[in-house]
C-alpha cells in the first residue's frame, strides 16, 4: 500500500504535533514532581521540629476537677 505524499506529511504533521504535546505535559508532570518532593521534604522537617519539640516540653500534669463541692 503506497501512501500519498500529501497524506504522509499530514501525518508527520500530526505525529510531531502530539509528540511536542507529550513533550509539553511531561515537562508539566516533571515540575509538579518537583515540587511535590520539595512540599514532602518541609512536611518531613516540620515533623521533626514537632517531635523535637515534644521531647523538650515536660510531661503534662492531668487537672482533676475541684472536690471542695463549692
Amino acid at each position: 500500500m503506497k501512501v500519498p505524499p500529501a497524506q504522509r506529511a499530514a501525518l508527520e504533521r500530526m505525529r510531531a504535533a502530539e509528540h511536542a504535546a507529550h513533550l509539553a505535559e511531561v515537562d508539566t508532570l516533571n515540575a509538579r514532581v518537583r515540587e511535590l518532593e520539595e512540599t514532602n521534604t518541609a512536611l518531613g522537617k516540620a515533623i521533626g521540629l514537632l517531635h523535637a519539640m515534644s521531647e523538650e516540653e515536660p510531661a503534662a500534669t492531668p487537672t482533676t476537677p475541684d472536690q471542695s463541692g463549692s
